[in-house]
């Protein structure tokens, strides 16, 4: 009888052991998604070429690559990509003057999935590549020698569990670009329009 009680008390001890026991091991939260669009600045449809000021129209167009997109919360980032499948991230040129239902087309740039929590801030990569307009020779654009490449977004935005946050960048494609010699500089005149949650 001794053995049996000894034993039915190592099991209870056991038992009792293992249920308080914690692995320190928390549950996640769920991610929220950051959306990221661009759209070019409906107002911005002229540009000086020499004498002649030219006129957006449905042919024209202007390549800018955005690349590198992060958001950050202090100095932690979660870096974005270009959907929530996507496992890496790329590089996209966009025509920045197409148009959609007789304005500039908006892009979704980014859709990711991140950690919820609150962010001060959104950093993207922007170049430009090409400007073609019907009647004008293409135009080869960069950025001065001493611009940096990535843009910093100085914005607070929260991001929840199960829910999208979405943050709307307009640029002005046609007022940022400054004739320079025979070349014209991208001088990247962007902004966040809004935050939406």
């Amino acid at each position: 009888m001794g053995r049996r009680s000894f034993s039915i008390l190592v099991v209870a001890v056991l038992a009792t052991g293992l249920l308080s026991c914690s692995t320190g091991v928390e549950e996640s939260p769920q991610p929220g998604i950051v959306r990221v669009t661009l759209q070019a600045n409906p107002a911005d449809t002229t540009i000086l070429i020499l004498t002649d000021t030219v006129r957006v129209t449905d042919r024209d167009s202007m390549g800018v690559t955005i690349f590198q997109g992060k958001i950050f919360s202090g100095v932690k980032f979660a870096t974005l990509f270009r959907s929530v499948t996507s496992y890496r991230a790329e590089d996209i040129t966009y025509n920045v003057l197409k148009r959609d239902i007789g304005t500039y087309k908006t892009y979704v740039v980014y859709e990711s999935y991140v950690p919820p929590g609150d962010y001060t801030k959104l950093q993207v990569g922007v170049t430009a590549t090409l400007l073609k307009f019907r009647d004008v020779a293409p135009i080869q654009l960069q950025l001065r020698p001493d611009d940096p490449l990535l843009l910093d977004f100085d914005i607070g935005f929260q991001v929840s569990e199960n829910r999208v946050t979405e943050i709307m960048l307009q640029i002005d494609p046609l007022r940022s670009l400054i004739r320079y010699r025979d070349l014209y500089y991208f001088e990247r005149k962007m902004r966040v329009l809004g935050v939406r949650q």
